[in-house]
């Protein structure tokens, strides 16, 4: 007991220190931002990790740099706490744009930027020792900071690293992203096996123990049909997010290159006013293609390749 004492001490120095190094961080860009560029968008609601959304409506633009576009910007590089049960604290708020910053203080910033890192770093590694699971680290930390989003606290500030003549364009868009994973034989026997214990999962609700040992042993042979020439992969659709591709070119070169291309979870930092920025719209659901591998088992999306 006084061992996990002395860790949680350590969490919430970290936490604190990280508190600090990212208000600085977001005093520095603000102050010295030559352009805002982001998009506001609608608050996740509790329950929201486990559906996929038909349409996302932005609220709103902040084109320009005054007040308004500058405390959103600093809220979107300080915020790591939310309130529990009013927003969900599983997935990250999104803050989607485009900040440039003058080219002679792309060194401070980036020391700024790395110094923060390092401390995200630190509060991340000393919130899992002494666990041997997620859940268990989640349940400690959400008791010792009740609103923080570990995801939040972590994600790093992107920057444009590359010294390039010009940033052609910026692109934002809406992506599901298509998650492909291969699972080994054993390893799905041991994941069926262990599922009968595991009755806190959301596909063994309303499932009596009887019934689940009948499906264990029902998928454990679907397993055991499988061909060791053959893989089962876990295919599954990430919940839709906003991306965002900066496009550079140089002097000599015959065509635009994409520097960066990522997950638009916090504004991009760039040294250069791009030429073109190419704007988030509305999202509208599209259905992803229809998976072209036989199904094995429908409940975990293992198919057979």
């Amino acid at each position: 007991m006084s061992n996990r004492v002395t860790l949680n001490s350590y969490i919430l120095v970290n936490h604190l220190n990280l508190v600090e190094a990212l208000r600085e961080l977001a005093n520095f860009v603000c102050e010295n931002a030559l352009l805002i560029h982001m998009y506001q968008l609608p608050n996740l609601a509790v329950g929201a990790e486990d559906e996929h959304p038909k349409v996302i409506q932005i609220n709103q633009v902040l084109n320009g740099v005054d007040q308004q576009s500058k405390r959103f910007l600093k809220q979107s590089i300080t915020q790591i706490e939310i309130q529990a049960f009013e927003e969900n604290t599983y997935l990250a708020k999104r803050y989607p744009g485009v900040v440039v910053l003058p080219q002679h203080l792309k060194q401070s910033f980036s020391l700024l930027n790395d110094a923060v890192n390092k401390l995200r770093s630190d509060f991340y590694d000393s919130v899992k020792v002494g666990f041997n699971n997620r859940q268990s680290v989640h349940e400690n930390l959400h008791e010792l900071l009740p609103n923080i989003v570990l995801l939040s606290a972590t994600r790093n500030v992107r920057y444009l690293e590359c010294d390039a003549d010009e940033v052609s364009s910026v692109n934002f868009y809406w992506l599901i992203k298509k998650m492909v994973s291969h699972v080994k034989h054993d390893v799905a026997e041991k994941i069926i096996n262990d599922g009968v214990d595991k009755i806190r999962n959301s596909d063994c609700f309303g499932l009596t123990r009887d019934e689940l040992i009948e499906r264990r042993e029902k998928e454990l042979e679907l397993i055991s049909r499988v061909p060791r020439s053959s893989k089962i992969v876990e295919v599954r659709y990430a919940r839709v997010q906003p991306f965002i591709d900066v496009w550079t070119r140089n002097e000599d070169d015959s065509r635009n290159r994409r520097a960066i291309g990522v997950n638009a979870s916090l504004p991009i930092i760039l040294f250069k006013q791009p030429n073109k920025i190419y704007p988030l719209k509305d999202y509208y659901y599209k259905a992803p293609k229809p998976i072209d591998l036989p199904t094995l088992i429908s409940r975990k999306n293992w198919f057979v390749k």
